[in-house]
């Protein structure tokens, strides 16, 4: 593959958090990554309620998007938790030969043909690949006590994703560092923040939200850090506690120079005073 790289969004950043997507393609820019968006992208196949009803559906969609990037010869980077993970498990999947070829019979009826060369690589991946590039890009560095909050579908099943560990992760912190930031640890091993049962079971995903929502508050931070849509979501508009919640692109963003108004700060439920 070649070294640029196609932009995955995925439905939830553009469609309720284009501010999101604004700091995450400043921090690109900044690093000198070449990309361009992921043509005909669809929906990743959300990895929890609509998977597991149409698993078969997920696999084919998932590698139509896989055959694309190949076609143009690119690997791809996701700016979602739920869509590292159901791309990244997706390229596990058709890695076995057998499966590839069922997915293949159904792909060739439009055209397409996923060989298993694509590689899907996560925001916080790519900037973890990158320190000596993200210390060079940092000019005002954002010393501020965060608790990182990493999301479950950047870490579960760590054995495919292979990004950072289930248990005392340590990307998210380490990237902050980078920026200026402390990190608090409060949880071990990090809590779900029930944001992929919120369309389904509104009233368990409130319950598992409180756990996190609850351990943060007294963590001594003075935001959350997250890398997830989904947790952002959680965080900024359904937690009780009101503490303000960071996308990790923001943080690295601010630390890069970009106005807060620019990458939308100002469209955060809870302000942060930076």
């Amino acid at each position: 593959m070649s070294d640029a790289f196609y932009l995955f969004s995925g439905c939830l950043i553009p469609t309720r958090l284009p501010f999101l997507e604004a700091s995450s393609r400043f921090v690109l820019d900044r690093l000198g990554v070449a990309y361009e968006d992921l043509p005909d992208a669809a929906c990743c196949v959300e990895p929890i309620g609509l998977r597991t009803m149409a698993r078969d559906t997920w696999l084919v969609s998932a590698a139509r998007m896989l055959a694309i990037a190949e076609e143009g010869d690119r690997d791809i980077i996701t700016l979602c938790n739920g869509c590292y993970m159901s791309l990244r498990e997706a390229a596990h999947s058709l890695e076995d030969r057998i499966v590839r070829r069922r997915v293949n019979a159904i792909l060739g009826a439009i055209g397409r043909e996923y060989r298993g060369k694509t590689a899907v690589h996560h925001l916080p991946g790519l900037l973890s690949e990158r320190e000596e590039a993200v210390r060079a890009a940092v000019v005002r560095p954002i010393a501020l006590p965060l608790v990182s909050h990493p999301g479950c579908h950047m870490l579960r099943p760590s054995g495919v994703l292979g990004l950072d560990a289930s248990f005392r992760p340590e990307v998210v912190d380490r990237i902050a560092s980078w920026a200026g930031a402390t990190t608090v640890r409060a949880e071990e091993w990090p809590s779900c923040c029930g944001g992929g049962l919120s369309g389904i079971h509104e009233e368990l995903s409130a319950k598992l939200l409180d756990g996190p929502a609850r351990s943060h508050l007294t963590s001594g931070g003075r935001a959350i850090l997250t890398p997830c849509p989904f947790c952002f979501v959680q965080f900024d508009i359904k937690q009780k506690g009101g503490l303000p919640v960071l996308y990790l692109a923001e943080l690295m963003a601010l630390a890069m120079g970009a106005a807060p108004e620019r990458i939308g700060l100002q469209h955060h439920r809870n302000k942060l005073s930076l």
